[in-house]
């Protein structure tokens, strides 16, 4: 049987050493983000150190990039893959994601990929974003949406991160395979890290359909 996993070619240790590290960067992002949007007093200091802990990250994986953001209301955690156009980034990973359902530029469901002729058309004609739905009857459902950043000159994965920490869904693997590509520093330490932030909240079922509604791709248009 061939094996249609994008990690595949990739030792499980390998892989679980990115899922921990990228995995606790997303929560410790989200959970900064929480805080960041109640104004809580130890914002000084988390910041700082969760940005040297991106910059650590980016240095040990280099076909990936964390960048954070501050704005009035939100500690904006970016992902980046290093690649040149969503035309690539759809052929080398995205299309090979079991379970591809449907795509769109604004949103999730514009064209289904068993509608082979239109599914055709929107393929030839993309080019800086992408928003795509799976459904896997093993891994469930997962969407992700790409987005050329023409500043950073690479793309830009717009996530969920309740989702991003599924070693299942698309966009987890996604950013697996371009962070390990290319090879890895094993000497940088990231988890550990990580893991001195202390967050233990984990999502309630109100709090991941906040995730999804902030999760919006209609800026994308």
């Amino acid at each position: 049987m061939v094996n249609n996993d994008i990690l595949s070619e990739f030792s499980s240790s390998d892989i679980n050493n990115f899922k921990k590290d990228f995995t606790q960067m997303i929560k410790v992002g989200a959970e900064i983000d929480r805080y960041y949007g109640e104004a809580q007093h130890d914002l000084d200091t988390l910041i700082p150190k969760f940005e040297k802990l991106a910059e650590q990250f980016n240095r040990k994986y280099k076909g990936i990039k964390i960048k954070t953001k501050k704005t009035i209301e939100h500690f904006k955690v970016s992902v980046f893959i290093k690649v040149k156009d969503v035309k690539e980034f759809f052929a080398e990973t995205a299309s090979k994601i079991p379970g591809l359902k449907s795509v769109g530029r604004a949103n999730f469901n514009q064209i289904d990929a068993s509608d082979i002729d239109k599914f055709a058309r929107f393929l030839d004609s993309l080019l800086d974003k992408i928003c795509i739905s799976y459904i896997d009857p093993e891994t469930g459902t997962s969407t992700i949406a790409a987005v050329f950043n023409r500043s950073e000159r690479m793309i830009e994965i717009i996530y969920n991160p309740v989702e991003m920490m599924n070693e299942n869904s698309a966009g987890f693997k996604i950013c697996a395979f371009y962070a390990l590509k290319n090879g890895f520093d094993k000497k940088i330490e990231i988890h550990g890290g990580a893991s001195t932030f202390g967050f233990s909240n984990i999502l309630d079922e109100i709090e991941k359909r906040e995730w999804y509604d902030k999760f919006n791709p209609r800026f994308l248009e």
